[in-house]
């Protein structure tokens, strides 16, 4: 400690004006409280050296500097002058710590021992000094403000105390684990910013121990996970410790629903992890995350990461980097390479192939190589794709020379990564023009033989299809070839000498299976409409129809398959047929089922429901089929219904619309379909592009809008908000009625057209849904009235609203009130708040001052006063029959 200096009085008496000032100058400047700190720090040394018994001037200082903190304790977030005090005490703290730990060192020294062992000695460590003292005074006095009940006052103690904790130094153990436990409070605090700042200074309390999975990060993990607030779980994620315990949960907020937060996972957390510390798995995960995302951010924000990160820790070596993903059984490697290239264009054109590489070739070079074609390919640069792609003939050779070697390859371990190497130089094969007549038959030869391979991969089939279709001079020159190849898979097929009937069976199930898999990729690449004279229609005949008709199941499944392919392109075969598909959904399952109905939905979306319906009956029995796969509870089969309906509707192929919108709205909102992500994304996406597409798509949602909220009001009022995600009713309403406002429509169109001029805002039909609301509320339970009354107010009527229906809405209003049929305040006020509002649309100050009788004799009204007089009657009968039970 530093022997006391005779400093005079004054020192101590000058606090209420010195401390003030540095404040202030603080709160003027947003630099320099590096300076302001260490003037506040010299004050405290010379206060602390003033004292000549006990620790008067030191104890003036401290609180002069709390006096003066306290004025900004209360002081909104994100105000300049306060924020700038915060980081004035955070700066003072800090320097005061680094003061210390300099003393410390120089008193290390002046005794002769070495300065490098400061930190090893956890004794010579908690010195007391008045900065110690002032810290620990200052942590005690802000945990006190975290009890508080304003919560500006909590939220300013958690952030000082946020960006103070790593410049603490040794703490008594008591007050470690009483800052601990607040902050293990504050954490659920109800305001989120409060929840920020408890959650940034608990990550910095981590110990080594406890971050392997203490209650410190068992709580912070919670917090990442569970908490609403995006900047919450964003906090936790810049924070928190990260070790093999922790990178699991941290790996999983690349599925986070703020985009924000993905970005940081991949813009600041990942970066400086090593990628090898992850597994295989996560890191294709990860990836795929990330190149798959929806936002173009957080896609960058992933490039990014893999370029200027793994790269370097592959050591600028691209292969390197490929051998750590299972490219072989990757579904995003070829899409993060491809992204990576996009980003990073000069990795791809500095990359070379000699001969020798060719040759030898692995998964993972095959892949770089596939990749780099592509890259080219689709940019165009012919002089690249040139430069490193082979000739026809030497591509050929390539690929037989690897097909003997999987041939006579026994390892069943290593015959995938032949397989993936055969698969890549196809895929490469298809890039080729094929320029010399020589290497298109050299080519086209091997394509043939390679088809007869008998356990060749399904893709390896798809990808040598596309090389014949490319080597044909037209459709039917392909057509001709391929008939040719699934003749010769039929024929060519080995036969087993000796063998049981159960093997024979196999033999044969498995060659029907191959050339119905031809067969699909044959029509898939069709686009010219059958013909009875054509060589396809031998195919339906000899290979497809008997595949529908076996009993083995894995065969109906590819004919039911390429027979609905051959309907696409021959309408009538699709309506001989159409009442065979429909049997395959009632009766078939699993992949039956699926098949058949996915073949359904298309043949409906190419030729129309009204085309079809009469195979199958009236177009409501179609329709009626289509419903019933809605209510599967297979959630597969429910989202490609759903999906296939809503393109039927969007495409104008369902006749009545009406009722088929209004059931898809209520599956949308139901709470069983809470968990089929596939329906609920699909569905989002086609109701305000169903809405906004046309008018007259509008004006059915217009119409169907209140029938489809009185049923999901039943629906949805057994839904226990904790424990379900979704919507609420009055959620629903809110965006059925924005679905039906013709001005959003409008407003879009005028975007589309790039014009100023406002199209003509069509109200009748929208405010036909408040005619219709009002009607329904008198004959529906309190829980719906409720509902639709709410929903009144939600409807944005203007100037333009119809005269007549303003009227109509008006009547209806006054019946409802006067015959008081909402028992509860809020609707009762919503109720009036709608009556004001057509009052001012109707120019009346009054509802007095309306004329009543003179509408009678309107026409337009008629259908509104007979409809109340038949209430009236209904009420009469009522009591009259009450009476008679009385009698």
């Amino acid at each position: 400690m530093p022997v006391k200096k005779n400093i005079s009085p004054d020192v101590i008496a000058s606090l209420r004006s010195v401390v003030p000032g540095i404040f202030d100058a603080a709160q003027r400047s947003g630099t320099g409280h590096r300076k302001h700190a260490v003037a506040l720090y010299n004050l405290q040394t010379q206060c602390h050296d003033a004292d000549s018994e006990g620790l008067t001037g030191e104890d003036a200082f401290n609180k002069e500097f709390i006096r003066n903190l306290n004025k900004i304790l209360g002081i909104k977030k994100r105000e300049a002058s306060a924020e700038k005090v915060v980081k004035l005490v955070a700066t003072f703290v800090q320097v005061s710590y680094e003061k210390d730990v300099q003393m410390l060192a120089q008193s290390k020294a002046r005794s002769g021992a070495d300065a490098d062992d400061v930190f090893e000695d956890d004794e010579e460590l908690d010195v007391d000094t008045a900065s110690s003292r002032f810290v620990e005074l200052l942590i005690k006095y802000l945990l006190q403000g975290f009890q508080a009940k304003e919560k500006l006052t909590r939220l300013r103690c958690c952030q000082i105390v946020a960006m103070s904790v790593t410049s603490l130094g040794e703490i008594d153990e008591e007050l470690y684990f009483d800052l601990v436990k607040r902050l293990s409070e504050r954490i659920r605090d109800k305001e989120a910013g409060i929840r920020v700042h408890a959650a940034i200074a608990l990550s910095k309390l981590q110990s080594g121990e406890d971050s392997d999975g203490g209650e410190v990060t068992e709580a912070l993990l919670g917090l990442m996970q569970d908490d609403p607030s995006a900047e919450v779980r964003r906090a936790v994620l810049l924070n928190i410790a990260k070790s093999p315990g922790t990178l699991p949960y941290v790996l999983e907020r690349a599925r986070d629903v703020d985009a924000t937060n993905r970005k940081c996972l991949f813009l600041k957390v990942m970066p400086p992890i090593d990628y090898r510390l992850l597994s295989i798995e996560d890191r294709e995960r990860l990836l795929a995350a990330g190149v798959n995302d929806r936002d173009a951010n957080v896609k960058r924000a992933c490039v990014r990461m893999i370029g200027e990160s793994w790269l370097t820790f592959a050591n600028q070596n691209l292969l390197e980097l490929t051998s750590s993903l299972d490219v072989v059984d990757s579904p995003a490697a070829a899409r993060v390479m491809q992204a990576l290239f996009a980003a990073y264009p000069e990795i791809p054109e500095n990359l070379q192939f000699d001969s020798e590489l060719w040759e030898a070739l692995t998964p993972e070079m095959s892949f770089i190589i596939r990749s780099t074609l592509e890259f080219f390919s689709e940019r165009k640069d012919a002089d690249n794709v040139d430069k490193h792609l082979p000739e026809a003939m030497r591509l050929a050779r390539l690929l037989e020379t690897f097909g003997a070697k999987l041939e006579g390859e026994q390892d069943d371990e290593l015959r995938p990564d032949l397989e993936f190497v055969i698969h890549q130089l196809l895929l490469v094969a298809k890039m080729s023009d094929f320029p010399d007549e020589l290497g298109r038959r050299e080519m086209l030869t091997l394509m043939r033989k390679m088809v007869l391979v008998p356990e060749i991969p399904e893709n390896n089939i798809e990808a040598i299809a596309d090389i014949i279709r490319k080597l044909s001079i037209n459709e039917q020159d392909f057509i001709r070839i391929m008939v040719e190849v699934v003749s010769d898979v039929r024929e060519l097929a080995p036969t087993v000498t000796n063998a049981s009937p159960d093997d024979v069976r196999l033999e044969a199930l498995l060659v029907g299976i191959k050339s119905l898999i031809i067969i699909k990729y044959i029509l898939q690449r069709c686009f010219d409409p059958l013909s009875e004279g054509s060589s396809m229609y031998g195919l339906l005949t000899e290979c497809v129809v008997p595949a529908v008709q076996s009993s083995e199941t894995v065969l109906q499944e590819y004919g039911i398959e390429c027979l609905a392919l051959c309907c696409l392109l021959d309408k009538s075969l699709a309506v001989d047929n159409i009442i065979l598909f429909a049997q395959a959904v009632k009766q078939g399952s699993g992949e039956l089922h699926a098949k058949g109905l996915a073949a359904l939905l298309d043949i409906a979306f190419m030729y129309g429901i009204a085309d079809l319906a009469p195979s199958l009956g009236e177009p409501s029995d179609f329709v009626s089929l289509l419903y019933s796969e809605l209510e599967s509870e297979d959630e597969r089969i429910q989202a490609t219904a759903g999906e296939g309906i809503a393109k039927l509707l969007y495409a104008h192929r369902i006749p009545d619309p009406s009722d088929v919108l209004e059931e898809l709205l209520v599956l949308y909102y139901h709470p069983d379909t809470s968990g089929n992500d596939a329906l609920r994304q699909c569905l989002t996406y086609f109701f305000p592009a169903f809405s906004y597409m046309a008018h007259d798509n509008q004006a059915v949602m217009q119409q169907v809008a209140v029938r489809a909220v009185c049923r999901l009001a039943g629906v949805l009022k057994q839904q226990n908000s904790d424990a379900q995600s979704g919507a609420t009713h009055g959620q629903a309403a809110q965006q059925i009625v924005t679905w039906s406002d013709p001005r959003i429509l409008d407003a879009i169109a005028a975007m589309s057209s790039s014009s100023s001029v406002r199209t003509s805002v069509r109200m009748g039909t929208y405010s036909q849904i408040a005619v219709d609301a009002l009607k329904r509320i008198f004959s529906e339970s309190p829980p719906t009235r409720k509902v639709l009354v709410q929903m009144l107010n939600k409807l944005a009527l203007d100037e333009n609203t119809p005269h007549t229906h303003l009227q109509q809405m008006f009547v209806l209003v006054r019946t409802l009130a006067q015959q008081g049929l909402f028992s509860d305040m809020i609707s009762r006020n919503a109720l009036a708040k709608f009556e004001v509002l057509l009052l001012k649309l109707l120019e009346v100050e009054s509802a007095d001052d309306v004329n009543l009788e003179s509408w009678l004799e309107e026409p337009e009204m008629v259908p509104i006063f007979e409809f109340i007089s038949s209430l009236d009657e209904d009420d009469d009968a009522t009591s009259s029959a009450s009476d008679d039970d009385e009698e």
